[in-house]
């Protein structure tokens, strides 16, 4: 009789499921959507905010990088098509602390005087998968 209980209680207690099954596609972090470009003296700040949830609602806690994304137009040829090409890879430095940085910021200085760059950033977690491109932002460098 005490080993049927003992099997009964393990039988119900030891599923190790925590919650609803999740569709991977909707365990990445929703995409920035606050993304914005500032011309200064010494290049163009770009700022974000840090995502805090999923694309199902989820918060989460393994964010790794924010990978920027750039794209050069020549002012001489708008219309000419160039692809994004990564520009650099931002550590999240904060996983295990209780306070997480909310606001990064990037300083593109490797810049062409007469261009325009558009630019996105994405949120990556560590075991590599990432969000969905930010919102796209434009500034023009004269300096």
């Amino acid at each position: 009789v005490l080993c049927i209980l003992l099997l009964s209680t393990l039988l119900v207690a030891g599923c190790g499921r925590k919650g609803l099954p999740r569709a991977p596609e909707l365990t990445v972090p929703a995409a920035i959507t606050d993304l914005t470009a500032r011309v200064e003296a010494g290049g163009i700040r770009l700022g974000w905010s840090r995502p805090r949830v999923t694309l199902d609602g989820q918060k989460f806690n393994d964010l790794m990088a924010f990978v920027v994304f750039r794209k050069s137009i020549r002012a001489d040829c708008p219309e000419c098509r160039t692809a994004y090409s990564e520009r650099t890879v931002i550590n999240v430095e904060d996983e295990g602390r209780f306070f997480k940085e909310l606001e990064y910021e990037f300083m593109d200085r490797r810049l062409r005087s007469g261009t325009v760059y558009r630019y996105r950033v994405l949120a990556r977690l560590s075991d590599g998968s990432a969000s969905r491109p930010s919102n796209e932002v434009i500034a023009a460098w004269q300096p």
